[in-house]
């Protein structure tokens, strides 16, 4: 008896450990944390060009007095990068969270000066969008080369014999210059898909590339999406704030 529920306790496993890895591409978990972290990249480039152009221009202008609010102006702006995460992580996954910033038509020109530069969260967002800038810029590029290429593969058996469609690496020799390196390609031999089981085969590695590259992108969206969640907690709380108002620390006790 005992033994018969070991094996189909067994056997249950089996199929939930298929159904995780083959099911994959029917969750809709899977392609919003494709959107998520597609939208790294039009985030990151926003991020990257207002704080680079206002910590440039804040920074240059210091000498003339004229330089420090701006940089005041830069850091209190990344309060609403945590405003735009929570916002994204809201639509994308169905959370209710919110992140409290400091509110200049409810705080004087001093409060609100020191209430955005003494909050830590502040500077490691200004960190997090310019590193949103480097990921989301990585995961564009890899997510639409590697999948455009996974599905070309994968959709061979159904055009491989229409006229003007070929798929063929021919033959190449010499060296090609990437940047500052030169990759020497010695002698590649030519390859084609002429019949249908070449296609086929050529099918089943375009649908394991999809595979593994959902996989991938779950687990890396997950980390992003983790490591976002704890930076957007970290000191940002309105009880926190509050804590500090309500010690008169602005005002000097």
């Amino acid at each position: 008896m005992a033994q018969s529920q070991h094996t189909q306790t067994d056997a249950t496993d089996g199929r939930s450990l298929i159904s995780r890895v083959l099911g994959v591409g029917t969750r809709q978990q899977t392609y919003l944390n494709v959107v998520y972290l597609l939208a790294r990249f039009p985030l990151g480039m926003v991020y990257f060009t207002i704080f680079v152009t206002g910590l440039a221009l804040g920074v240059s202008l210091v000498p003339v007095v004229v330089g420090l609010p701006i940089l005041a102006g830069v850091i209190g702006l990344a309060g609403y990068v945590g405003v735009i995460e929570t916002k994204l992580l809201n639509k994308l996954y169905g959370r209710d969270m919110s992140h409290t910033i400091a509110d200049p038509q409810a705080l004087s020109i001093t409060e609100y000066l020191k209430a955005i530069v003494t909050a830590p969260c502040n500077y490691l967002l200004i960190l997090f969008a310019f590193g949103s800038f480097v990921i989301g810029l990585q995961m564009f590029v890899a997510i639409i080369v590697v999948f455009t290429l996974a599905l070309t593969l994968a959709v061979a058996p159904l055009v491989y014999w229409i006229p003007g469609i070929e798929y063929e690496l021919t033959q190449a020799s010499g060296t090609v210059d990437v940047g500052s390196v030169a990759i020497d390609l010695g002698s590649m031999t030519g390859a084609s898909i002429n019949t249908l089981p070449e296609a086929l085969v050529v099918s089943a590695l375009g649908i394991i590339c999809c595979f593994v590259g959902l996989h991938v992108i779950n687990l890396i969206a997950w980390a992003f999406r983790t490591l976002t969640l704890r930076l957007l907690k970290f000191g940002t709380t309105p009880e926190w704030y509050s804590y500090i108002v309500s010690l008169g620390y602005w005002r000097g006790g």
